[in-house]
C-alpha cells in the first residue's frame, strides 16, 4: 500500500474511533455492552459485514456422550500415555507441534509428560474412521469447582490438515465436555494474528472475552493474546 494512503486510512480509523468513543460515553454503557461491541465489530473484520446474523450453534446439553466420540467421519479415542507417547512427541516435535504445549500467558513451553500425566488436564486422540490417528484434542486447567476448562486442538498429521478434522473434532469435544464434564465455561487463547483459527472459534460460537495486549513474544515480535469463550447459559 502507498505510504500516503496507508497515512490517510490510519487518520481516518483514528477520527472514526475518537468520534466512536465519544457517542459511546454519552451512551453510559455497561462492560458488557462493550464487549458486545467488540464481538461484532470482530465479526466484520474477519467475515465482512452482515446484515443478518448466522444461525447460532446450539450444543445438545443431555445427550450421553463418552469415550470413544464419535462425529461424522471422525473418533475421539480416550488418550493412553503408553500407547498414544510417541505419537505426541511426533507431533509436538516440530514447530508447529510445539505450539500446542505452549501456554500462551507465560509463553512457557510445558514438558510433554507433565502436561499428559497432569490429573487436571483431559486428553483425547482424534481418529479418522478408519481409525488412523491424525490428532489431539485436550481440555487443560479442568476446574471442577467452577466448571471450565481451557481448550486445546492440534492435528498432528499434517496430510490431514485443512480438511475440516480439526473443526469437527473440535465440534465433538465441546458436547463432551458440556455433557460429560458438565463444564460451563470453555475458553480459548489464540493470537490477534491469527484470523482463521479466530474466525472456525467463532463459527464453533466462542466470543471475545478479553485481550492480553503485547502479551509475549512471537517469532521475535510482541503479539497480543485474544482469549475467547463459550459460555452455557
Amino acid at each position: 500500500m502507498d505510504e500516503s494512503i496507508r497515512l490517510e486510512h490510519s487518520f481516518l480509523t483514528q477520527t472514526v474511533l475518537e468520534n466512536t468513543i465519544s457517542e459511546l460515553k454519552k451512551l453510559k454503557l455497561e462492560s458488557k455492552d462493550y464487549i458486545n461491541l467488540a464481538n461484532s465489530l470482530l465479526d466484520i473484520a474477519i467475515n465482512g459485514y452482515r446484515t443478518q446474523e448466522d444461525e447460532e450453534i446450539n450444543y445438545q446439553i443431555d445427550a450421553k456422550i463418552d469415550f470413544p466420540i464419535s462425529y461424522e467421519d471422525i473418533i475421539i479415542s480416550k488418550f493412553n500415555y503408553k500407547k498414544h507417547k510417541k505419537l505426541l512427541e511426533e507431533w509436538t516435535g516440530n514447530e508447529f507441534g510445539k505450539e500446542f504445549l505452549l501456554s500462551r500467558i507465560d509463553n512457557v513451553e510445558k514438558n510433554l509428560e507433565d502436561l499428559t500425566k497432569d490429573e487436571s488436564n483431559i486428553f483425547g486422540i482424534i481418529e479418522t474412521k478408519e481409525k488412523i490417528p491424525i490428532g489431539v484434542m485436550g481440555y487443560l486447567h479442568y476446574d471442577q469447582s467452577n466448571n471450565k476448562a481451557e481448550l486445546r486442538k492440534l492435528i498432528g498429521d499434517r496430510t490431514f490438515s485443512g480438511k475440516g478434522f480439526g473443526k469437527k473434532a473440535t465440534k465433538a469435544w465441546i458436547s463432551y465436555g458440556l455433557n460429560k464434564l458438565k463444564l460451563r465455561k470453555i475458553f480459548i487463547y489464540t493470537y490477534d494474528t491469527n484470523l482463521r483459527n479466530i474466525r472456525i472459534n467463532r463459527e464453533l460460537g466462542f466470543n471475545l472475552e478479553g485481550v492480553f495486549k503485547s502479551e509475549n513474544f512471537y517469532k521475535g515480535e510482541p503479539k497480543d493474546i485474544l482469549r475467547m469463550a463459550l459460555i452455557t447459559k
